[in-house]
């Protein structure tokens, strides 16, 4: 009976952490989040309201913005953000200096607003990097549509006119993917080609040239892309087959050429055709495979690529950074990556001064840092929570606690109590080098509760 109970315990315990993290977007400084029962969650900077918890105050942990249960998509650019909700309803917030919220105005909002009435919006993507101020939008009648920055041309209405409300660009209804780079805009069509505009001074469309296009110009003759991801000033993009390409600005290693090159048209990375997704960040990149195992390259001086080092020494090919091949979604900010697992976690690494990782500090890091999900109140959050690091743990985990910690107990997956010990302290230290490397489940109990969190031993 003892051990059905157990069982069932651990059942709970896995289901509410499965049941965490959604999807992620990392802006250029700041993220979005959703959770799994559709909630917005948001951190990082936040200097123009582009959290939209209604203030302009910077935030190391993940707030809830509303209480609204039906968010869908999401986009963090730079300083602006863009989500829609179940209802096919378009939302922005943010500094709208461009005209990049698409409401009409250009006047900066601190909450998500509404844009416009219309309810079959399917897609966006809101422009990071260092210029980014324009906005994308895919609807569910394949129309493509954008708003905002227009200096480079990367609205692709054939003008250098910003716009402050979404304008459909062409009559084409065949749109399939989207993505905002910087200043540079790309797409796929439901044909398989790749499509670009917007600026080309580093060669970030791919056309051979460094000449601006301000209409969607298509790249190359290939039908076989899946997806596509910009940059500031370098583009990846995964074809069919699963081979993985690159194209633009080089001198940091971003494009995982072996090399400090550029790119002018899409060059291949390497031979291997396994992989799943890639994401650009200003200047590194990260990519996924199939089999869940984590890459990147590119420039490291803050630790963004998770390799355990900050160095000036750029990377320029893509690195295994993990050997735990469980990995499920990527996202790139300006300096700092993120990762979500299979189960619902989240993990971050690189600069981290305005709070951009989530992990309460804003201490960089330079391994995949875990960002602890939790169903508290923001403001129940700081007091409650469990710290334990570092997660993946090798030997000695450090557990802490402000309301004190009285036992610690271990469960593996099967139910099975496999290390116990009493603690009367606000702090711990555990040697946990006899574990089997695997997963588990860490019951942290105090005089007035008791909090379950989930850990690796490698």
């Amino acid at each position: 009976m003892k051990k059905t109970i157990t069982l069932f315990f651990i059942f709970l315990s896995l289901q509410n952490y499965a049941q965490c993290w959604q999807t992620i977007s990392s802006g250029t400084d700041h993220t979005l989040a959703l959770k799994t029962d559709g909630t917005l969650w948001a951190w990082g900077d936040n200097g123009t309201g582009e959290l939209g918890d209604g203030t302009t105050v910077d935030k190391n942990l993940p707030v809830q913005i509303g209480t609204a249960n039906d968010w869908q998509k999401i986009s963090a650019g730079n300083n602006f953000s863009l989500a829609i909700k179940t209802n096919g309803t378009l939302w922005a917030w943010g500094t709208n200096l461009f005209g990049q919220l698409g409401d009409g105005t250009n006047i900066s909002k601190q909450s998500p607003v509404q844009i416009g009435t219309a309810t079959d919006w399917q897609n966006i993507s809101a422009a990071s990097g260092l210029l980014g101020g324009s906005s994308i939008g895919l609807k569910t009648n394949g129309t493509l549509w954008t708003w905002g920055d227009n200096a480079q041309g990367q609205l692709g209405d054939n003008t250098l006119v910003n716009k402050n409300q979404p304008v459909q660009i062409g009559v084409d209804t065949d749109w399939l993917a989207i993505e905002a780079g910087s200043a540079h805009s790309i797409a796929i069509k439901t044909t398989g080609t790749l499509w670009a505009w917007g600026w080309n001074g580093t060669h970030q469309l791919g056309d051979g040239t460094n000449t601006n296009k301000k209409i969607p110009t298509q790249i190359g003759t290939a039908t076989n892309w899946k997806s596509i991801d910009g940059g500031h000033t370098h583009s990846l993009g995964i074809k069919t087959d699963g081979t993985l390409w690159a194209w633009g600005f080089g001198s940091d290693g971003e494009l995982g050429l072996g090399n400090s090159s550029s790119a002018v048209t899409p060059t291949q990375i390497g031979t291997d055709n396994d992989w799943a997704k890639a994401v650009a960040g200003s200047d590194h990149s990260l990519a996924l495979k199939t089999n869940g195992g984590l890459w990147s390259w590119g420039n490291n001086e803050t630790g963004e690529l998770g390799h355990g080092t900050a160095s000036t020494t750029n990377i320029t090919i893509p690195t295994l950074i993990s050997t735990n091949a469980d990995k499920t979604l990527i996202s790139a900010g300006r300096n700092f990556s993120q990762i979500m697992n299979s189960d619902g976690f989240l993990y971050a690494t690189g600069v981290n001064t305005l709070g951009q990782l989530g992990d309460g500090t804003n201490t960089n890091k330079n391994t995949l840092t875990p960002i602890i999900c939790t169903s508290l109140a923001v403001n129940e959050y700081a007091a409650t929570k469990v710290n334990a690091y570092p997660n993946p743990v090798r030997e000695l985990l450090h557990l802490s606690y402000e309301q004190g910690i009285t036992m610690v107990s271990i469960y593996n997956l099967l139910g099975q109590e496999v290390f116990s010990k009493s603690i009367q302290d606000n702090e711990a230290a555990l040697d946990l080098s006899a574990l089997s490397p695997g997963t588990y489940l860490v019951k942290v109990a105090s005089a007035a509760n008791t909090q379950t969190l989930k850990i690796v031993k490698q």
